[in-house]
């Protein structure tokens, strides 16, 4: 399960999106009460956002959540989920829960660590944006 889990990361930030949902599945399939279920929560909930599907991308987002609360970036994704879908307030909402375990986190310095290619994490920073995460 922890190997599916962490192939289906990697497929995710190649952008083999058909990959990574296959082997995010498995994973989760395999040990559905796993601690470490957060990385095939995250494969899925960003290839959802990758591919326009935001009410999906918010369901995984939520259930990446609840494995590990204190990871910074399953907390951007439930935000840029949320703003996507156009609820604004929601995204605010978990824009604070995000500050609240990182308070110095920055749309900046997320897109620094150059996790898929610019035109994703544009996206991305995009949506953040529209939270009110600061720059």
């Amino acid at each position: 399960a922890l190997a599916f889990g962490f192939s289906a990361l990697v497929h995710m930030f190649c952008e083999r999106f058909e990959r990574s949902t296959d082997d995010a599945l498995k994973a989760l399939r395999l040990s559905p009460f796993d601690p470490l279920n957060y990385h095939p929560y995250l494969a899925l909930a960003w290839v959802c956002l990758f591919t326009g599907r935001f009410e999906e991308a918010a369901g995984y987002s939520t259930l990446a959540i609840q494995a590990n609360p204190g990871f910074s970036v399953l907390h951007a994704s439930l935000v840029a989920s949320h703003a996507n879908l156009g609820r604004l307030d929601a995204a605010r909402i978990a824009a604070g829960r995000l500050l609240e375990i990182a308070p110095g986190w920055t749309i900046s310095g997320f897109v620094r660590m150059d996790l898929v290619r610019p035109q994703l994490m544009d996206a991305l920073a995009d949506a953040l944006r529209k939270a009110g995460l600061p720059d």
